[in-house]
C-alpha cells in the first residue's frame, strides 16, 4: 500500500513537472502572436489591493518569452522603492526553449542601485532589477514581485502590451479597494478586445491574444496609440499627507497647501543677492530673465527615475546650499527666487518627451513625469525649463511644447496649453557660395540661421568641442564624400533664440564626369534625403508632429572652361502636406543662383493619405538631388 501511494505521488509530480515544462516551451507559441514580435507575454497577472487610504499593495506575476535580442528590454523584471515603500517579494526563473529551468534568481540576486543619476539626494530612492545575459533564444522568464507602499496617489497604469513588437497571450489587471476611497478609471485609445468587469470594491481589466504591432514612420508615439487604462482615487495619500481631489481646482489647492508651501524658504544672504541682481529693473520679465540665468549658473540637474523620489520638492534652502536637484527641486527653487523679486509664477506639472502627451483634462489625478515653471504674462505664459543650463529663457523646445499641462496656483489647479511651434516658426535660412573647380571639387562658404524647433536641434553645438562639432556637420552633409571642414563659427543668440552658424568646407570629386561632360548637383548644402518608408498596408494614421520652413539662397560658380548645356525650369510642387519651390537665375556664364523654399506642415491625416505624402516627399528628394550638365569648351 505504501509503495502504491509512493508511486502515485511520484507519478503526480512527474505529470505536474511535465505539464509545467510543456507550458513553458517556446515551440508551442501561437504563430499569430509570434508575427512581428520580439517577445510574448504568455501570462500576466497584476493585482492591486488598496484596503485603506495609506496602503497600496502591488503584485506582479509575469511569464514572458523573449524571441530575440531586441526583446530583452521587454522583460521588465524590476521594482523601484523608497522610504515610503518596501519590496516584500522578488524572484525570477529562466527557462530554455524546451521549458527546462536554467537559472533561478532570489531577491538578493537582483541588482540594487540608486534611482538617482548622481548627487547625494534621495539616497533611499532605489531600484532592484534583474541582470541576465542569455546564451540562446528563445527563452522564458517567470517573474514575481510584490511591493507595499504607504502612497496611494499613484496607481500603476495598465497596457495590453508593453511596447512595440511585443504581443500578449493573456493579461489581467485586478484592483480591490475600500469603496469609500472612490476609485475611478478611464480607458484611453479603447479597443474591443479589452474586457472590463466591475463590482463593488473591485475592477478587473483583461485581454487575450493581443497581437504585436510594428512602429510606422510618421505616426503617433506608442503611448498615444496603444490602449491604456488609468486609475485614481478621489481620496489618497502622498508624501505623508492625506489628500482628496474631485476637480482640478481642489487638486491644485491641495497640492499648493500641502506639498509646496513651506518648501521655499531661502537664506537671507541669497535674498539680498537676488534683490541686488534685479535692482533698478522695472520689467518683471527682464527680472525673471536675470534670475533664470542665475539659476542656470548656480545649479545643475540630477535625474530621479519617474515614480521614485516623491512629489514633495526638497527645500529651496537645500538646493541653494548644494547647487543641484531634480526637476521638482529646481523648479521650486526658481519659483522661490522669483518670489523674492515679487514675480508671480506657477509650479507646472506635465508629461515631457519628444512625443507630445497631454495631461488628461477630464480625469483628475496625479499625472505627469516632469515639472517646469510658468510666469503669467498678460493672457499668455512664459515657460521656464529649470533643469537645463543651456536652454534660453522662455524657450521650451520639443521636450515640453504643444501639450496640456496643469499649473498650480494659490486658487487651485488649472489646465492650460504650452507654446506651439507651428511650421512657420521652425525656420532655417541658408545663404552662401559654392565654387566648382575644373577637377570637380567643391569649395563652399555657408551661413545658417535657425529658429524654433530647428534652433532646438542645434543650440547645444555651441558648447561642444571642435571634434564633436565637426562630427555633427560631417553627418549633416553626409551626402558629400571626402568632405573637409575648414572653419566653424557659431553664435548662439540666446536672447532672441536664434542660432547662427558659419561654415566653410571643401571636398574632392564632388562632381562626376561622363566623357567631357561634368555633372553637378546645384544643391550641395541643404538636401532633403529622408524618403518615407513604403508600406504595402499602412495601419496607423499619418502624423507629422512638427513642420518647418527651409529657405536657401546659393550662388554656384562653375569653371570658365565649361559651359551650361541645359536651360533651367523653375519647379513648384504643392500639396496638403507642404510646398516646394525651386527657382534659378543665370547671373552670367559661370554663376548660377538658385533659391529654394521648402515648407512642411504639421498635422494628422488619414492612413490613406500616406501614399500621397510619400509621393510629395519623393519629389522633393528628387529635385533636391537633380544635376546640371556642363560641357567642356
Amino acid at each position: 500500500m505504501r509503495l502504491f501511494l509512493l508511486c502515485c505521488i511520484l507519478l503526480q509530480s512527474t505529470l505536474l513537472f511535465a505539464q509545467t515544462s510543456l507550458e513553458l516551451q517556446a515551440v508551442i507559441l501561437p504563430s499569430d502572436l509570434k508575427e512581428n514580435a520580439d517577445s510574448i507575454i504568455r501570462d500576466e497577472q497584476i493585482t492591486v489591493n488598496i484596503p485603506n487610504q495609506r496602503t497600496l499593495e502591488y503584485s506582479v506575476y509575469r511569464v514572458i518569452t523573449v524571441l530575440n535580442k531586441k526583446g530583452i528590454a521587454d522583460i521588465n523584471a524590476g521594482v523601484g522603492y523608497d522610504k515610503d515603500s518596501r519590496v516584500k517579494k522578488l524572484e525570477a526563473t529562466i527557462y530554455n526553449n524546451v521549458g527546462e529551468e536554467i537559472k533561478h534568481f532570489k531577491k538578493s540576486d537582483f541588482k540594487d542601485v540608486s534611482a538617482v543619476s548622481n548627487g547625494s539626494l534621495f539616497e533611499d530612492s532605489r531600484v532592484k532589477y534583474l541582470e541576465y545575459t542569455p546564451v540562446s533564444y528563445p527563452f522564458t522568464v517567470v517573474f514575481t514581485s510584490s511591493k507595499v507602499s504607504s502612497e496611494t496617489a499613484f496607481i500603476p497604469f495598465w497596457y495590453p502590451n508593453s511596447t512595440y513588437q511585443s504581443s500578449t497571450a493573456k493579461s489581467t489587471y485586478t484592483i480591490t479597494y475600500a469603496p469609500d476611497l472612490e476609485l475611478k478609471y478611464k480607458l484611453l485609445n479603447p479597443d474591443e478586445q479589452i474586457e472590463i468587469n466591475e463590482s463593488t470594491g473591485k475592477i478587473e481589466v483583461s485581454v487575450k491574444d493581443y497581437k504585436a504591432f510594428v512602429p510606422e514612420a510618421y505616426s503617433l508615439g506608442f503611448k498615444n496609440i496603444v490602449p491604456k487604462m488609468i486609475f485614481a482615487l478621489n481620496k489618497f495619500h502622498l508624501s505623508g499627507v492625506d489628500g482628496s481631489a474631485e476637480d482640478w481646482t481642489s487638486y491644485g489647492k491641495w497640492m499648493d497647501d500641502y506639498l509646496l508651501k513651506g518648501t521655499r524658504e531661502l537664506p537671507e544672504e541669497t535674498k539680498i543677492e537676488i534683490a541686488n541682481l534685479v535692482a533698478g529693473e522695472t520689467d518683471n520679465i527682464e527680472k525673471a530673465r536675470k534670475i533664470y540665468n542665475y539659476v542656470q549658473e548656480k545649479t545643475r540637474y540630477i535625474s530621479v527615475q519617474i515614480g521614485i523620489g516623491g512629489w514633495k520638492p526638497m527645500l529651496a534652502s537645500e538646493v541653494d546650499a548644494l547647487g543641484y536637484g531634480d526637476c521638482k527641486a529646481l523648479t521650486n527653487y526658481t519659483k522661490s527666487l522669483l518670489e523674492v523679486a515679487e514675480i508671480p509664477s506657477y509650479y507646472t506639472i506635465l508629461y515631457a518627451g519628444d512625443d507630445k502627451r497631454d495631461i488628461q483634462p477630464d480625469f483628475v489625478s496625479m499625472q505627469g513625469n516632469h515639472a517646469i515653471l510658468s510666469i503669467p504674462n498678460g493672457e499668455d505664459y512664459v515657460w521656464l525649463e529649470c533643469t537645463s543650463q543651456e536652454i534660453p529663457f522662455g524657450f521650451i523646445g520639443d521636450f515640453t511644447d504643444d501639450r496640456d499641462v496643469v499649473i498650480i496656483t494659490p486658487e487651485g489647479g488649472k489646465i492650460v496649453h504650452t507654446d506651439i511651434y507651428d511650421y512657420s516658426k521652425n525656420t532655417q535660412f541658408v545663404k552662401g557660395t559654392c565654387k566648382i573647380t575644373e577637377k570637380g571639387a567643391i569649395e563652399a562658404a555657408v551661413t545658417m540661421q535657425s529658429k524654433g524647433i530647428q534652433y532646438n536641434d542645434r543650440y547645444y553645438l555651441e558648447n561642444q568641442i571642435d571634434s564633436d562639432q565637426k562630427k555633427y556637420y560631417y553627418n549633416f552633409w553626409k551626402h558629400i564624400n571626402n568632405m573637409k571642414i575648414d572653419t566653424i563659427d557659431i553664435e548662439n543668440n540666446r536672447r532672441d533664440v536664434v542660432m547662427n552658424e558659419k561654415i566653410t568646407f571643401s571636398a574632392d570629386n564632388y562632381a562626376s564626369f561622363a566623357g567631357e561632360e561634368m555633372l553637378v548637383s546645384l544643391n550641395a548644402v541643404n538636401r532633403y534625403t529622408n524618403v518615407p518608408k513604403r508600406y504595402k498596408k499602412r495601419d496607423l494614421e499619418l502624423y507629422i508632429d512638427r513642420g518647418f520652413v527651409d529657405e536657401d539662397e546659393m550662388v554656384v560658380t562653375v569653371p570658365d572652361t565649361y559651359k551650361l548645356q541645359d536651360s533651367f525650369e523653375d519647379i513648384h510642387v504643392e500639396s496638403e502636406f507642404g510646398i516646394y519651390d525651386l527657382t534659378f537665375e543665370r547671373i552670367n556664364d559661370t554663376n548660377i543662383k538658385y533659391t529654394r523654399k521648402f515648407s512642411m506642415y504639421e498635422g494628422t491625416f488619414s492612413k490613406e493619405k500616406y501614399k500621397d505624402f510619400r509621393s510629395f516627399v519623393r519629389k522633393v528628394v528628387r529635385y533636391d538631388n537633380q544635376k546640371i550638365v556642363l560641357a567642356k569648351i
